[in-house]
């Protein structure tokens, strides 16, 4: 039994040994270590191996897998290694002495340095004291890009997990490869860019009590649905709740997986653009919440009528319900005028949906007697108030004052009443100049949209 424990554990050093000689072969060769190179290494006695990416400059910690190889990327960091004419040295070297503080050669301050070859150290992002209030911002702006004197810099944190948790002896292996920055990518920067206008003279990341982004960090973010569903054309908002909720840092950033499927804002709404799924993902630095997203519905036939404009879900709702048709086959001409004859057949289709027998006749005040003539947008209140109280017999009400919106004295005499009634019930609704612009002609998707809002105002109606 003892031979054969003898023999095994010579055979694992004879392994270890030629894989070593491998990685020094391939250091010393034309060729240099991939990211996976650590994975060739058996362990040494220690729990990490470390390599940095120069070219990406990102750094990859490994860990032991079962069989005592460095193959489990456990954390990935975001660096800057060294500038042209002070580059940092590739090759394969281990961890030596430690210093919490340590005054570099240009006299500004690291922390948290851990040298792994000669003066060659991992640290934070420069101070210009031994104090962690004196952070130089425009060090931490440049992380991710070359900006050392040939060091490996890291935002404090990182800087900090690598003192406490690489013993000496923990190999480092410094390489290229500008194809990869590692399993684990490349991460971003908790802030990515410190502005005076937020600058307190502290990393980010600084685990310290007293450190002043503690209390507008963004530690956990989560949206307000994991799956939803969206017909195409439709949008939806999501909304991100932020721990702690006094938090402002980072901001967020909303992503989609296939913007062509689901796009998503800068603001978190989406919109459903064709059948598919995408995951809308919401990120604050390094924490980020997702929501899957499933599109179903073929697009409108409407050539004219595009997925992700403000009118489509509402000339899909008027649409489907049988209340508007397009003006040919492939048309529906979102932005031509309405006429007093379109009106009226629309209304009478809204009748036949409803169920309501159809009266004698519709006037809109103060139209002229052609039926071709554009109708302006108080000219199409009137027909609907009309449609609503003489049609359908239904008694109005919800009236608002127009004297809210700067235009609202201009709305003609006979019309006030109608326009009261279709502000108050959100039918009609003024612009973000705060005008009502009563006399400006309403458009086919304006009309899909009141028509849309009206039945979802009758739906309320009958709700309640």
């Amino acid at each position: 039994m003892m031979i054969k424990e003898d023999a095994a554990a010579m055979n694992k050093r004879i392994r270890s040994l030629l894989l070593m000689m491998t990685l020094a072969l391939s250091l010393l060769g034309s060729g240099f270590p991939t990211a996976q190179a650590a994975s060739a290494v058996a362990g040494n006695g220690r729990a990490y191996y470390i390599m940095v990416n120069r070219t990406m400059n990102t750094v990859t910690v490994y860990g032991l897998d079962a069989n005592g190889y460095y193959t489990v990327p456990v954390k990935a960091m975001v660096c800057s290694v060294g500038r042209s004419g002070s580059v940092t040295p590739r090759g394969t070297f281990s961890v030596g002495s430690k210093r919490a503080w340590c005054h570099m050669v240009d006299g500004s301050y690291g922390q948290y340095a851990t040298q792994f070859y000669g003066n060659y150290l991992f640290h934070s992002v420069c101070y210009s004291a031994a104090d962690p209030s004196t952070l130089l911002t425009y060090e931490y702006n440049m992380l991710g890009s070359p900006a050392s004197l040939g060091c490996v810099r890291l935002q404090t944190s990182d800087a900090k997990w690598i003192y406490d948790n690489c013993a000496a002896g923990t190999k480092v292996t410094v390489y290229d490869d500008a194809s990869s920055p590692g399993p684990l990518g490349k991460p971003d920067k908790l802030i990515p860019e410190i502005t005076p206008a937020v600058d307190n003279g502290w990393d980010p990341t600084d685990p310290r009590e007293n450190n002043p982004w503690r209390g507008v960090l963004v530690s956990e973010v989560s949206l307000s649905t994991a799956e939803t569903s969206l017909t195409v054309g439709e949008r939806l908002q999501l909304t991100a709740a932020l721990t702690p909720s006094t938090a402002t840092l980072p901001q967020a950033v909303w992503s989609s997986s296939d913007p062509s499927v689901a796009s998503v804002d800068a603001a978190g709404q989406v919109t459903g653009l064709k059948p598919g799924a995408a995951v809308i993902t919401v990120s604050c630095g390094s924490v980020s919440d997702s929501c899957t997203v499933k599109v179903d519905k073929a697009p409108l036939p409407f050539t004219d009528v595009i997925p992700g404009m403000w009118y489509y879900p509402d000339i899909r709702y008027i649409y489907e319900a049988g209340v508007m048709s397009g003006t040919s086959g492939a048309a529906f001409s979102p932005e031509i005028s309405v006429t007093c004859a379109m009106a009226e057949q629309d209304l009478s289709r809204l009748a036949e949906v409803e169920g309501v027998e159809k009266p004698s006749v519709l006037s809109a005040a103060g139209a002229k007697p052609d039926p071709e003539q554009p109708l302006t947008r108080q000219q199409f209140a009137v027909m609907l108030y009309q449609y609503e109280t003489l049609w359908c017999g239904r008694p109005a009400d919800g009236f608002a004052p127009l004297s809210q919106f700067a235009d609202g004295k201009t709305v003609g005499g006979d019309a006030v009443k109608a326009v009261s009634w279709a502000v108050g019930n959100r039918l009609i609704r003024g612009t973000a100049q705060n005008i009502l612009d009563p006399t400006a002609p309403v458009s086919r998707a304006q009309e899909a949209a009141i028509l849309h809002r009206y039945l979802l105002y009758r739906q309320s109606v009958l709700g309640g």
